[in-house]
């Protein structure tokens, strides 16, 4: 019968920080992690971000929209999960870091000069020197070669021979270290960005006081105006803006594409322009006898304030305006189908003779005018011409991990050049003494570019 032996180590049952630790640092968890953040990645780009609620029902429905609201898809960059995985990521890169750091110490700090001429000749590149000469002069030798080649050099003498250990670029082992600690850091920025920081549009407009919550300032557009070039198309498009800051006006700044505005932390880009979709500037409005046909009066109405019409007993206010209408039958809502000035219409509220008659919508495109018939009044009212504001589009952003992501991209940049550019050779040599002579054994190893090592092996020989 075969007895089989269990070390105490062995027959040790794993703890649950071990089975922990062991979960965390393995590759198994990252390429899991990895698929699941590209996953996401890609479900944010074929997903528009940051659209309204309705924008996205009316692009797939209530049923998928369900879907998307829970998945957190609509702000995939900011959602719980996606910060739960690059967290999870960063842990991951930790721990797996932890595991490494102790040989990669030994192999940068660890001189062991007490090695036998039998150790040396165990190495790929190793070779044997008859040196004429005594076990010292053959040390001064191997010293100035070596010297002369920029190794570091310590020595021990022993009865039977000196052992001699030589390294250079030690700082090379240290390379994919940098990196993967560089990644560390641009990670824990990302899900520090992710978790507390934001990004949203908004659409400003001239002489509007826009409140700022996550700085508790006020941001105020003060001019917006678009370069074209000379055969008409947009060159350029500029903001001027300026930060109130306790009824202070503290900055004032004009950015444009790639220039943007930064004050407490939050950035303001450029991003757009265009006309507004919630609201007009002023409309036209014809009134016209329902009985003759003929044109009463034509109007110009602002945008929420009423005008008495006089001679026709009327007062006017419009109280709405989308850009492009459409109607939820479910809910009974009108909304903008989208920014584009594609259908606009305008909710008028009609007083007549001291009372509130009707509140129909009225559309700016003639095949639609007239859907909303109004019987108890003696007029047809069109909408003859309008003018919306023009907006400024701006991107506002808070990224309060964007310090440690450059301080990562400079690790990453310094890691990757020591990795590829400076490399550790050490060269571990035994001299003992012979009959009227020396023996040299000499072998080393590179934790890259063998062939280079090679090379530098060849010239060292030639140098005895």
């Amino acid at each position: 019968m075969e007895t089989v032996v269990q070390t105490e180590a062995e027959s040790k049952p794993r703890g649950v920080f071990q089975k922990v630790y062991d979960f965390l640092s393995s590759v198994k968890l990252a390429v899991v992690v990895f698929f699941l953040l590209a996953a996401g990645s890609i479900s944010g780009t074929i997903i528009e971000q940051g659209l309204d609620p309705q924008e996205y029902i009316t692009r797939y429905g209530e049923k998928w929209y369900y879907w998307i609201n829970l998945l957190s898809l609509p702000n995939v960059y900011h959602s719980w999960w996606f910060t739960l995985l690059l967290a999870l990521l960063a842990i991951n890169l930790a721990v797996c870091l932890s595991k490494r750091l102790p040989t990669i110490w030994r192999a940068y700090y660890v001189v062991d000069c007490d090695f036998t001429h039998n150790l040396v000749q165990n190495f790929k590149n190793s070779t044997v020197i008859k040196f004429q000469g005594t076990a010292e002069e053959a040390k001064h030798k191997t010293l100035a070669i070596l010297k002369g080649h920029q190794y570091k050099l310590w020595m021990e003498n022993g009865p039977k021979g000196i052992s001699i250990f030589a390294a250079k670029g030690r700082i090379g082992r240290l390379g994919s270290t940098l990196t993967h600690i560089s990644i560390f850091i641009i990670l824990s920025g990302t899900v520090i960005s992710s978790a507390i920081g934001y990004r949203t549009f908004y659409p400003v407009y001239e002489g509007t006081p826009l409140y700022i919550p996550q700085g508790d300032f006020y941001l105020v557009l003060d001019k917006f105006w678009i370069d074209y070039n000379e055969k008409g198309g947009v060159k350029d498009y500029f903001s001027k803006l300026s930060i109130i800051d306790k009824e202070k006006k503290v900055m004032t700044k004009t950015i444009q594409v790639n220039d943007p505005l930064q004050y407490k932390g939050v950035w303001f880009y450029q991003s757009s322009y265009g006309m507004a979709w919630d609201r007009i500037d002023k409309a036209l409005i014809r009134i016209t006898d329902k009985k003759s046909g003929k044109v009463v009066t034509e109007e110009v109405l602002d945008f929420r304030k009423a005008k008495e019409i006089k001679g026709a007993d009327l007062r006017l206010t419009i109280t709405n305006f989308v850009s492009h209408f459409a109607y939820d039958p479910k809910t009974k809502q009108v909304y903008a189908q989208s920014p584009e000035h594609e259908n606009p219409a305008i909710q008028l509220e009609i007083v007549e003779g001291g009372q509130t008659i009707a509140t129909p919508w009225l559309f700016y495109d003639p095949k639609l005018q007239g859907m909303f018939p109004i019987d108890k009044s003696k007029y047809d009212f069109v909408l003859a011409d309008y003018r919306a504001p023009q907006y400024s589009g701006l991107q506002m952003a808070k990224d309060p991990g964007v310090n440690l992501v450059w301080v990562g991209s400079a690790f990453l940049m310094a890691g990757l050049f020591i990795s590829f550019f400076i490399f550790h050779r050490r060269l571990w040599i035994r001299i003992e003494p012979s009959e009227k002579s020396a023996i040299i054994y000499l072998g080393g190893l590179a934790n890259k570019d063998a062939f280079g090592f090679e090379k530098e092996m060849k010239g060292i020989l030639e140098s005895f």
